[in-house]
């Protein structure tokens, strides 16, 4: 949208506050393709005011066609055919393992690493071609933690989940198995001192009050626990004799509170760690040595004591870690051009490729950001003047650095600030800012981009060429598209 072709000034308070309402105006129709969610958007071109005066004409312009459809991706994991980024490296590997007839179980797999990197996507494009070309052979039980986190025992509803599976088979060979999963199940929850010691509650504070009833009935829980074992080792190798395998998928892992996940380790190598069992889990290794550390902190270990422990822990939950590549500029670029705005690319790809960050999911982010921020920019009388290189700029800030925006919104001059430091325009030092601007001032700045200066790889790229300081009278439009106040 070129802006109002037709404004006066004493109804340009009426006509500002309509655009707005009718840019935000979404068709509920939202149509998911190929990882995209698809919304319209629809800015009519005339507004009328009640008197019967015409208060503004609108022409589309180039942005404003292109936001017609406005497609916004998913963070759903990827399908085979959507792979843009060679997880296939990662699921062909995983494949050969799990299909080899001289794979011994059981058997874990992590696939490993940080939060938003592709992990989720990994196990599902394992499961999908599993399911594709082994139907029969796997019996593929999915497990989000997450969603059962308010459980008292974890390992509850992972053999709900294992139940619910062998139900479901096609075949339906597995009727005997489901009737003993249950009994598990059933057993579990009727015995309390079974529930929490499974549940990984014994903890260093409580164990003074529960070791004398523990030891009291310290047999009859090994052998209830024997029993359950033996019992679910019987139906896997049941399972296994009419042609199947059990692989247990279990993601979202590192939505849950770092205890959570011990709890949810312990309880999988307590109960799958039996013959014809795989078990794939998507966690992040930084995630586990902060749960060792919460689980053991009574213990008195020192700092690099219960790293070593985070590493031998996880050594023995899981027997072949498998670590994510992190992306390099020309996967960023690949996933930059399938999924960017045509206009977006060609005006801005160079720079997103080198300031946004090599992970998946701060990607999509990013550029959902900047496709609905787009489009009410190009649909706003006023705002359509703002340099699209400085909103790519924020957009990218907002998204990475969270908490260095906080601070910008706070006192928007840190935009500046940064410009003239990347620029070696101003001296990084408390003295340097307070000669600058004032001794409260100086000082005030200095601490809100101390801790992030020449710490964070892509301030530099996004502030080295950026022209804040030129726009800095209308700083506070640009800020208001991401939740700052107007001027």
């Amino acid at each position: 949208m070129d802006g109002p072709a037709w404004l006066p000034p004493a109804d340009a308070d009426v006509a500002g506050p309509w655009v707005r309402h009718s840019v935000s105006r979404l068709d509920r129709s939202a149509v998911t393709r190929f990882g995209r969610v698809c919304l319209k958007v629809t800015v009519l071109t005339n507004y009328v005011h009640p008197s019967g005066s015409r208060v503004f004409s609108t022409a589309p312009s180039t942005i404003g066609r292109a936001m017609t459809g406005l497609a916004v991706l998913s963070d759903a994991p990827v399908r085979c055919d959507e792979d843009q980024l060679r997880f296939d490296r990662y699921v062909e590997p995983i494949l050969s393992l799990l299909t080899s007839p001289t794979s011994t179980t059981p058997f874990t797999v992590g696939v490993l690493g940080a939060w938003g990197s592709g992990k989720s996507s990994v196990l599902a494009m394992v499961d999908e071609r599993l399911g594709v070309e082994n139907p029969d052979a796997f019996v593929r039980v999915h497990f989000n933690p997450w969603v059962h986190r308010n459980e008292p025992n974890m390992l509850v509803p992972l053999l709900h989940a294992l139940q619910e599976t062998l139900l479901a088979d096609r075949k339906k060979r597995f009727t005997h198995a489901v009737t003993r999963v249950a009994s598990v199940i059933g057993t579990l929850t009727a015995d309390a001192l079974l529930t929490t010691l499974t549940a990984g509650f014994l903890t260093v504070d409580k164990y003074d009050q529960a070791v004398e009833r523990y030891v009291a009935q310290r047999s009859q829980v090994e052998s209830e626990l024997r029993n359950l074992r033996n019992l679910l080792r019987d139906e896997v190798a049941g399972i296994r004799g009419q042609g199947a395998q059990v692989v247990f998928f279990i993601d979202d892992i590192d939505r849950c509170e770092p205890d959570q996940i011990v709890d949810l380790l312990e309880s999988v190598k307590l109960f799958l760690d039996v013959p014809g069992v795989f078990v794939l889990m998507a966690i992040s290794k930084e995630l586990v040595d902060r749960g060792v550390a919460i689980k053991y902190q009574g213990f008195g270990f020192d700092p690099d004591g219960m790293m070593d422990i985070g590493d031998e822990y996880l050594e023995k939950m899981i027997q072949l870690p498998l670590y994510l590549l992190p992306l390099d500029s020309r996967s960023v670029r690949r996933l930059v051009e399938a999924h960017a705005q045509p206009a977006l690319l060609a005006r801005h790809g160079d720079l997103l490729q080198v300031v946004l960050r090599p992970n998946p999911r701060k990607i999509k982010r990013v550029l959902n950001f900047l496709t609905v921020t787009t489009a009410i920019v190009a649909g706003t009388p006023g705002l359509d003047e703002l340099r699209d290189d400085l909103v790519v700029r924020l957009a990218v800030l907002r998204v990475q650095v969270p908490r260095l925006f906080s601070a910008v919104l706070t006192d928007p001059r840190v935009l500046v600030v940064l410009e003239c430091l990347y620029r070696d325009r101003l001296e990084f030092t408390e003295d340097g800012f307070r000669s600058r601007y004032g001794d409260d001032s100086g000082t005030s700045l200095y601490h809100a981009v101390a801790p992030h200066y020449r710490r964070q790889p892509e301030l530099e790229h996004l502030f080295a060429a950026s022209t804040f300081e030129e726009e800095q009278d209308r700083i506070h439009d640009y800020l208001t598209l991401f939740g700052g106040r107007a001027a």
